[in-house]
């Protein structure tokens, strides 16, 4: 996060199941007051699909933790196929937040951290990604 730390002031860290705060993506990237209700919104429904996707996450966890085993061949494609349509529609709230930005603004939103719904390849994203 080297653009989020440059900035002064404290800095508000996100949950774990979150993008970035919202405070600190509005102060890194510049938001105006009359861009924050289209950023808002965008910004709410990222998180949200962030959060179904740390809750998959932690099922599974939870799954293999209580004696369940580890996935089938066929529960991890399911899965996958799952966090593949929740970056999808992530990446749809992204670029949406992106257009409401100026050009000046998008150079500071693109040095940001892009948010994933995995962790690594197999949950959402891609080997060699």
């Amino acid at each position: 996060m080297p653009a989020l730390a440059q900035q002064p002031g404290p800095m508000m860290q996100p949950p774990p199941d979150h993008w970035t705060t919202f405070d600190s993506l509005t102060q890194a990237v510049s938001i105006t007051d009359a861009q924050k209700p289209d950023v808002q919104k965008h910004y709410d429904a990222l998180n949200a699909v962030m959060k179904k996707a740390a809750d998959e996450r932690r099922a599974m966890r939870e799954q293999m933790m209580g004696g369940g085993g580890p996935p089938s061949p066929e529960q991890m494609q399911a899965r996958r196929e799952k966090m593949q349509a929740m970056q999808a529609e992530l990446d749809g709230h992204y670029t949406a937040i992106r257009d409401v930005l100026t050009p000046e603004q998008q150079a500071k939103f693109d040095a940001l951290p892009k948010p994933r719904v995995g962790m690594g390849p197999g949950m959402g994203r891609p080997p060699g990604e």
